[in-house]
């Protein structure tokens, strides 16, 4: 006899614990298109056993994926984390049960829509979930041959979201001169200067916990003007689908030209420079693994 969606909701709710698919490629939830539903699905399991065995199906096609406990005082955490990523439903596999479920019947989504547009939280849960699809395939250890998703047309998909959103970027006041602003900034392993930006308040907080920071929202056509002189580029989401725009590549998209950085990167910038476990985090991958922005050169065959 097969679970039904109410005990599944159930569990979904109640259990002590459940483990979560995650992606390597982007440290969030794996999430997979349904080919019937269309449905933005995120998959979750009873058992450790059970969430091992789904990622060694996974790796057969160069999908790399690790597993996440949550307990369920995390819950409410981890179902707001769906929601601002665009998940629409959780599917639930619990032994030979496997059954998918809304995401709406399990957990609310919050309403922002009554509070003053100035006090509303960022989300960009499109972008986010854009962001999401094309890292995933991008950064499959496959050659271009074998793959059978147009990564061409994930890439022209994820652009025009990152055209129409806003951004927050993350600043502090110097405590020994309040008229001065530090702008914090990442390192990669060849030492480039990064500068994070955020999709939402969620990306936000991972990167700001522990420190004094404040944000301001701007939209990404005003992410040149911002951009410390050190900087080789921006990283969207540090902590999260990490996706790397470079001077040129930021420019290609907006159309316009942005002088290339002051002073070589090794050579230090201002700013608060975070953690090196952060750092080495945000900057995994190269910028120039990100084809993001060579539209105007570049087709994927």
């Amino acid at each position: 006899m097969g679970i039904t969606e109410q005990d599944a909701i159930k569990e979904l709710q109640t259990r002590d614990a459940i483990f979560v698919a995650y992606s390597q490629a982007t440290k969030l939830p794996y999430v997979i298109c349904d080919e019937e539903s269309f449905n933005d699905q995120v998959w979750v399991f009873a058992t450790e056993e059970e969430i091992k065995e789904f990622g060694k199906k996974k790796l057969e096609d160069k999908i790399l994926l690790m597993g996440m406990k949550y307990e369920k005082k995390d819950y409410p955490r981890f179902y707001g984390t769906l929601y601002a990523i665009g998940v629409n439903s959780v599917v639930w596999v619990d032994g030979e049960n496997q059954i998918e479920v809304e995401l709406t019947q399990i957990a609310r989504q919050a309403d922002f829509s009554k509070l003053e547009p100035k006090k509303q939280p960022l989300f960009n849960s499109t972008l986010q979930l854009s962001g999401i699809y094309f890292m995933q395939e991008l950064r499959r250890p496959i050659k271009k041959e074998e793959r059978t998703v147009n990564l061409r047309e994930m890439e022209e998909e994820l652009i025009v979201n990152l055209k129409k959103s806003e951004f927050l970027v993350a600043m502090a006041t110097d405590p020994e001169d309040a008229t001065k602003v530090n702008i914090p900034y990442l390192k990669n392993k060849q030492g480039d200067i990064l500068q994070p930006a955020f999709t939402d308040v969620m990306e936000f907080d991972k990167f700001a916990r522990g420190k004094k920071l404040r944000a301001a929202k701007v939209p990404f056509a005003k992410l040149p003007g911002l951009i410390i002189q050190q900087a080789k580029g921006f990283v969207i989401n540090p902590a999260g689908f990490n996706l790397i725009l470079d001077r040129v590549q930021l420019g290609k998209i907006l159309g316009v030209q942005i002088p290339p950085a002051v002073v070589p990167a090794a050579e230090g910038a201002t700013g608060e420079a975070a953690p090196a476990e952060k750092a080495e985090q945000a900057a995994e991958s190269p910028a120039t693994e990100t084809p993001v922005a060579e539209a105007d050169d570049k087709k994927d065959e």
